[in-house]
Parts: C-alpha cells; structure tokens; sequence
C-alpha cells in the first residue's frame, strides 16, 4: 500500500496547470505561487515548481511588470493605481518603478488624454471638481490631474 496522499497531484500535474495559466496572460512569480497553492493547499513543491519555472524563464517578474504597466496605460490607469496593484501582485518596487518611469515620460498627457475623451464643452466648477476626482480614483497625482484638467479648459475656450 501506497503512503501517498492520492488526492495529492504529481509534480506533472501541477506544472501542467502552471503551463495552462501561464499560456493565457503572464503572471508575477507571488501570484502564480499563490494561483497554484489555492488549487493544492497541501503540496509542498509549489516552491520548487515555481522555481524551476523561473529558471526555465517561463515566469518572470520583468516581463509581468512591463506588460501589466503597458495594459492598465493604455486603459488610462495612473502610476498610483498601477503601482498599488503591482505591489499587490508582489513585484518589487525596483521593477515598479523602473517600468513606470520607462512607460509613459508624461502622465499628465495620459490624464488628459482620458479627459478630453470625457468632456463634451466648457467645465464649471463643479465638474471640474467630479473629473479631479475621477482622475484621482483612476491612480493619477494631484499635480497630474490639476495639470489635466487646467490644459483641458485651456484647450476648450
């Protein structure tokens, strides 16, 4: 008789569900560790899995990190946002901000790019007001989203 758990899955079968994630999006080192014990709480060779995966250059943190900062750009995300959620994902704050400063060399124009996709005429005060906190909410600084929002109303009269 086997000492085996036979609910517990080989070293194939974990890397083949890696495999299956890693084929659809990239994914930083912590959430695809995190992505596979959530499916196997009790194997121990998730670390060695991920391990291996990385130095076959299959999973890689620089690779996320570029890719996550290229997508949420070009969804009009700020670096505030962007950076919370990389923090999330566990990406060191050296590649955080390596790709953020190597993204987009203005994020102000981002933000008012977004804006003038939103604004339809001349703002008053109160919508000024609505679309400062909309850029806030969408991760970009104050000054980027004042700058925005002064180069919009600019642009408008």
């Amino acid at each position: 008789m086997s000492t085996e758990d036979p609910e517990a899955p080989s070293l194939n079968e974990m890397r083949a569900f890696a495999y299956r994630l890693l084929g659809r999006r990239e994914y930083s080192i912590f959430e695809l560790r995190q992505r596979i014990q959530r499916k196997w709480p009790e194997s121990g060779d998730v670390a060695e899995l991920v391990g291996a995966l990385v130095e076959e250059n299959l999973v890689s943190d620089e690779r996320f990190t570029e890719s996550f900062v290229r997508f949420r750009a070009q969804r009009f995300q700020g670096p505030l946002k962007i950076r919370a959620d990389l923090r999330g994902k566990g990406v060191s704050d050296y590649l955080i901000e390596r790709e953020l400063a190597r993204a987009k060399s203005d994020w102000s124009d981002l933000a008012g790019q977004w804006l003038q996709r939103q604004v339809r005429g001349e703002l008053e005060f109160d919508q000024k007001k609505k679309y400062y906190r909309r850029l806030t909410s969408r991760g970009f600084t104050h000054a980027q989203a004042m700058d925005a929002l002064n180069r919009t109303h600019s642009s408008l009269d």
